[in-house]
């Protein structure tokens, strides 16, 4: 495999060379003594000069940072760097693109009777060098297969921002990892459920192995048919657990786990007495059926859930209700009344107290989930506050989407809320290397991208042994990347480890570490 530049003498050198010295070569081929070894001499000088300029451009795209894969959707990338190419590195790719050239420029200049003698016998000499090559420098041959990965992504319409931002991961793992059988295919789905049709089956067409994508649950299940006809693997960036099925994974966060995990460590935590208040959809209604079974396996009980309209401008009257207020103030309205009557040392005490009080008692709750994020959950939060829903008394229970939230700790009524994600510290360090390579903060799901990559990665590199690959996708040990560790289960699910992490004052503070290993 050519990886260096030549160092000894430049192409460009040579060709200099040849064109100063033609008419000397000329007489030289034309003597008599010379026409034995002249043109096996200039058919080596144009082979070291293919091989060096080859070699040189191969170097030069190794340099780079950032490099797009060949695209066989219609989708143009804007950006220079996604415009880039990767070279091949095998020595057959670099003959096909050399005589591809020649062709070219001979069926231009030379007319096709001299191309087809010239190429002929360039290719027997190339296939000499070729195969002593491959005897020196190749590793012993492998029964490796190499993988085409086809990525489908809304890079246009509804979702192309995280459809993006998932592409700039896919490459980023691709070229850190020095395989250099992999080939990408990227599809536009343009964010509906037919542009992911149609992509699947350029998809399809195109014979790749395996495919990343879609992002939705709508554009899987679309795919999802297709994909089994042909027995091509989807790994979907969903999290839409109903689209899963044998052969199309779901590599999304999975609700009902982040409810189950923290839902679980309240309960050892000591909080007896649950609650949610979760949106009026399929989203909602999961989160409720999940806690409350998650509360009954442990003794406990959900003491009430409640829907709101995540459309709703103003919730502020389902808050109120929701959260007890007027019964409980007026519980307070009614212990004063009587303290006033009482009239003793101890009544005016605990009456002076009350001066500060909204209301008396707490809600029928000690532990409240709210699987929601971004501009709702801080709509949500300083309400629930507003009405006396103690956030130093009743404990507030998140999932990923607080984590995809910025700037939680701004909010005063979050602080000391609980929720799950993956562990910060790879998270972290993929968001410094995005931001290095691209220049801009990615959102927080396109570290799937990069781990989904990976996990390609790792299925290329497996050795077959009659048409059966040695890598097991079901593996019970499962897979560790930036998101920590994950499991892919034969019904289309996965796993995952996740932390729990509580908002402090100045940012998230991990209070459980994610699992390291899968014990089941």
């Amino acid at each position: 495999m050519l990886s260096q530049p030549c160092d000894c003498i430049s192409g460009d050198y040579i060709l200099d060379f040849v064109r100063k010295n033609r008419k000397t070569l000329e007489h030289n081929i034309l003597s008599g003594r010379s026409k034995k070894l002249a043109f096996p001499l200039l058919a080596v000088i144009v082979l070291i000069t293919i091989g060096c300029q080859a070699d040189r451009e191969l170097t030069k795209s190794q340099r780079e940072d950032v490099i797009a894969p060949v695209s066989l959707s219609s989708q143009k990338m804007e950006n220079a760097k996604e415009n880039k190419i990767s070279a091949s590195e095998t020595a057959s790719h670099l003959y096909k693109e050399q005589e591809r050239q020649t062709e070219l420029r001979q069926e231009k200049n030379l007319g096709a009777d001299k191309k087809h003698t010239s190429l002929k016998a360039t290719k027997l000499k190339y296939e000499e060098n070729a195969q002593e090559f491959k005897k020196k420098k190749s590793p012993p041959p492998s029964d490796k297969k190499i993988l085409k990965i086809g990525v489908l992504l809304p890079l246009s319409g509804s979702g192309s921002q995280i459809g993006r931002a998932l592409l700039d991961s896919i490459q980023l793992a691709f070229f850190e990892v020095p395989n250099h059988d992999l080939e990408l295919f990227i599809f536009d789905t343009k964010g509906s459920a037919e542009g992911a049709k149609e992509a699947g089956e350029l998809a399809i067409h195109s014979n790749v192995d395996l495919i990343l994508g879609p992002l939705f649950g709508s554009s899987t299940s679309a795919i999802s048919p297709i994909t089994k006809e042909a027995g091509i693997k989807v790994i979907s960036f969903s999290n839409d657990h109903l689209v899963a099925e044998e052969g199309t994974y779901i590599f999304g966060f999975l609700p009902n786990q982040q409810i189950i995990r923290i839902v679980n460590f309240a309960i050892k935590s000591g909080y007896k007495n649950f609650a949610a208040f979760v949106p009026d959809n399929d989203y909602g209604k999961l989160a409720v059926e999940t806690s409350r079974t998650a509360v009954d396996s442990k003794g406990t009980g959900l003491s009430r859930a409640e829907y709101y309209d995540p459309e709703s401008e103003n919730l502020t009257e389902l808050v109120k209700s929701f959260a007890d207020y007027k019964a409980r103030k007026n519980n307070l309205k009614t212990q004063k009344e009587r303290l006033l009557k009482q009239k003793d040392e101890i009544a005016v005490s605990l009456l002076n107290k009350m001066q500060s009080m909204d209301t008396l008692g707490d809600p029928p709750f000690d532990a409240l989930l709210l699987p929601t994020g971004g501009p709702e959950l801080k709509k949500i939060a300083p309400l629930l506050a507003f009405y006396d829903v103690d956030p130093s008394r009743v404990k507030l229970l998140g999932t990923t989407l607080w984590d995809e939230t910025a700037n939680l700790n701004f909010e005063p009524a979050l602080i000391g809320g609980w929720y799950v994600a993956p562990a910060p510290k790879g998270v972290s360090k993929f968001i410094e290397k995005f931001k290095r390579n691209y220049g801009y903060a990615p959102p927080r799901l396109a570290s799937l991208g990069y781990d989904a990559m990976l996990l390609g990665v790792a299925l290329s590199e497996s050795t077959r042994t009659n048409g059966i690959s040695s890598f097991d996708i079901h593996n019970p040990r499962g897979f560790t990347g930036v998101d920590g560790i994950i499991r892919l289960l034969p019904d289309g699910t996965n796993e995952r480890g996740f932390a729990v992490l509580e908002i402090g004052k100045k940012g998230p503070i991990v209070v459980e570490d994610a699992p390291t290993r899968f014990w089941q």
